[in-house]
């Protein structure tokens, strides 16, 4: 089984609760489309909508590197658990309104993807 299957699910289920964290607050301000102006509405759906964006590039790229490369289970472990970290910091941080916290982890984020990514690519160009 490659090793990114459970980083897969572990960031699922960080964008179901996010999604349902969505929900809720739709519900409880009665607001069905935007975010009629609720401060915690806008951080609920850009934390959503931006995890999202991130999550689906970033497990792509592992599964490859998983899948097609000789790298092992401790780089794919490493980088998904790193991101998954990174992510859970970047929510957390936009809920709090901890602008710097979310700039780091949202920036180190970015490097483990263009980590995953040069690394793909330097397995690419041996073959």
């Amino acid at each position: 089984m490659p090793y990114s299957i459970p980083i897969a699910a572990l960031l699922a289920v960080l964008l179901i609760t996010l999604s349902l964290n969505v929900s809720r607050l739709r519900l409880r301000y009665r607001v069905s489309f935007g975010d009629a102006g609720h401060p915690a509405l806008t951080a609920a759906i850009r934390a959503h909508g931006n995890s999202l964006e991130q999550s689906l590039l970033f497990i792509l790229l592992l599964y490859f590197v998983d899948t097609a490369t000789s790298l092992g289970a401790t780089w794919v472990i490493g980088l998904g658990g790193v991101f998954i970290v990174l992510r859970v910091a970047y929510c957390t941080a936009l809920f709090r309104r901890r602008l710097r916290v979310r700039q780091i982890s949202h920036g180190l984020s970015m490097l483990v993807l263009l980590v995953t990514t040069l690394t793909l690519l330097a397995e690419g160009l041996k073959a």
